[in-house]
């Protein structure tokens, strides 16, 4: 049986493990009862044991072995939500092929538990814009002027080695200034307004730690930043940039992203995914 997830791009600059963002990438995974777990990626099938993501994703959510097979078209390693879009996928899928229609907060809380995290894992699942705390998921607006815009680099950043630099404690003046950009980001997704994005810009949780990790994203930040994006801001753990722009704006910002990757990387624009986990 089958069932797809869209990509995501966490965090949104100062939302850290709260904010996520649905975008229209897709990963697609078939799965049919097996005696052992296995997955094709489309080069060739390989086997999974206990300690895997998927395997555990697949075990917590079907109780058994599964042959997965994964089309996807969201770039590995690169802040776009590759992996909760494919356990997720790869969840629903399994317990479609036992016969059992998914339901979406059993299959987030399977994903959040086994990441730690659902800032991608609620937009794989629900779509749009989702916030996520300690009484779980949150629709929020977003405005439908605000277009979504990707600059994706070659080189891949591992999510566990974005959140290895993280710190694990923030002096307090930068957290209340984190938590004053949060609330303002919110506000400014849903309205649209370039005051309050202006007031919402940076981060002072995980982007200066990931810096050194990936320079190339800070400087895409910037080039979009000066080429009139209303916000821009890491895309999960990077290396991808997350830049928003309007129909005026949208030209020079993807001129802008293109011109800082060059040949080392791709530009692209996206919608916004609403549907979320089908």
């Amino acid at each position: 049986m089958r069932a797809s997830a869209p990509a995501s791009s966490g965090n949104l600059g100062p939302g850290f493990d709260v904010l996520g963002l649905a975008l229209d990438l897709r990963c697609v995974v078939d799965a049919v009862p097996a005696d052992q777990m296995t997955v094709d990626d489309g080069d060739g099938p390989f086997t999974l044991a206990a300690g895997d993501m998927l395997f555990d994703t697949v075990m917590a959510a079907a109780g058994r072995a599964m042959a997965l097979t994964v089309n996807n078209a969201i770039p590995r390693a690169r802040g776009l939500g590759s992996s909760s879009a494919v356990t997720t996928a790869a969840a629903a899928a399994a317990q479609r092929a036992l016969g059992t229609e998914p339901v979406k907060t059993e299959i987030y809380e399977i994903i959040t538990a086994i990441e730690g995290h659902g800032d991608n894992a609620a937009p794989a699942v629900w779509g749009g814009l989702m916030a996520v705390g300690s009484n779980g998921p949150h629709p929020l607006e977003m405005d439908d002027r605000l277009i979504p815009i990707v600059g994706i680099p070659d080189r891949r950043l591992s999510t566990k080695r974005a959140r290895e630099v993280v710190p694990l404690h923030v002096p307090l003046p930068a957290a209340a200034r984190n938590v004053s950009r949060a609330v303002l980001l919110v506000e400014a997704l849903r309205t649209g307004d370039p005051d309050a994005f202006a007031a919402a810009a940076g981060d002072e949780f995980h982007e200066r730690a990931r810096g050194p990790l990936s320079p190339v994203t800070t400087t895409m930040i910037e080039a979009a930043r000066e080429a009139g994006a209303l916000h821009a801001a890491w895309s999960g753990a990077g290396p991808t940039t997350l830049a928003l722009a309007t129909d005026t704006t949208k030209g020079s910002v993807i001129d802008a992203l293109d011109h800082v990757l060059g040949d080392a990387g791709t530009v692209r624009v996206l919608a916004v995914d609403y549907e979320g986990l089908r």
